[in-house]
């Protein structure tokens, strides 16, 4: 018995993983330390296998150089994508650093499990939080599918009309994850920002009264009732950045 493989198709998967290897690399939950490097590998080959009749197809190197430039190619764009989609779900973790920074929970960083770095607490909170909703919501699967989409819009050769487009789209996102950020954390951060400034008032009327011995525990409990009430909008957030993020994977 003997198995035929045909070279482009071989060549059409081993670039496809290339590019999912990048991608799950870069990308949430995948990226996280938690996961081993073999399982991330295993992950990008599944992802891979739709891509294969489609990069079949495509124009395919033919030399060990055009090899080499191709499977270059195919981990920036990978990494790319990867980094976008990390843009915008970073952008959940972003919003609970900041609203740290504003609250009265100016605690000392801990140890984040997932990222193996040092964050905040409100911030683990909401990455935590954002994580658990991409993998009970579905969204994992959105963020592959996304994936496997990206290889129809661009396969081995990428046109120079969409290289002129990838400054303006990291800026763009960028510019919306400094967005996002701000708007899931506002609703809080002005909340904290107009109970400071009432109990400033009402210290500069009653000096007698020691309202500075209350502040903190009173700080503490607006924003923790704050944050209960803010935590339901967050599947909402988490789902509209998902969207914005595969939505620009594909080139919407």
């Amino acid at each position: 018995m003997s198995i035929h493989f045909q070279v482009a198709a071989v060549l059409a998967f081993a670039l496809a993983v290339m590019r999912g290897t990048a991608f799950v690399s870069f990308c949430p939950p995948f990226n996280t330390s938690a996961i081993p490097f073999a399982a991330k590998t295993v992950i990008a080959a599944g992802l891979a296998i739709p891509a294969v009749s489609v990069l079949s197809h495509d124009r395919l190197p033919e030399t060990t150089a055009g090899l080499l430039t191709a499977v270059a190619l195919q981990l920036g764009i990978g990494a790319l994508m990867g980094f976008v989609v990390q843009l915008f779900v970073g952008a959940a973790q972003a919003a609970g650093a900041l609203i740290d920074q504003f609250s009265a929970l100016n605690l000392p960083p801990s140890i984040d499990p997932l990222g193996l770095d040092q964050t905040p607490i409100i911030g683990q909170l909401y990455e935590w939080l954002a994580t658990v909703l991409v993998f009970s919501s579905g969204g994992v699967l959105l963020i592959a599918e996304g994936l496997t989409r990206s290889f129809s819009v661009v396969g081995t050769v990428i046109p120079s009309a969409t290289w002129n487009r990838v400054p303006t789209l990291l800026t763009g996102d960028a510019t919306s994850f400094f967005a996002a950020a701000v708007e899931i954390a506002a609703p809080v951060v002005a909340v904290v920002f107009v109970s400071q400034i009432l109990l400033g008032l009402v210290a500069k009327s009653a000096p007698q009264a020691n309202v500075y011995s209350l502040s903190f525990p009173l700080q503490l409990l607006i924003v923790l009732a704050g944050l209960g009430a803010a935590v339901f909008a967050v599947p909402a957030d988490v789902s509209n950045l998902l969207g914005r993020a595969v939505s620009q994977l594909v080139g919407g």
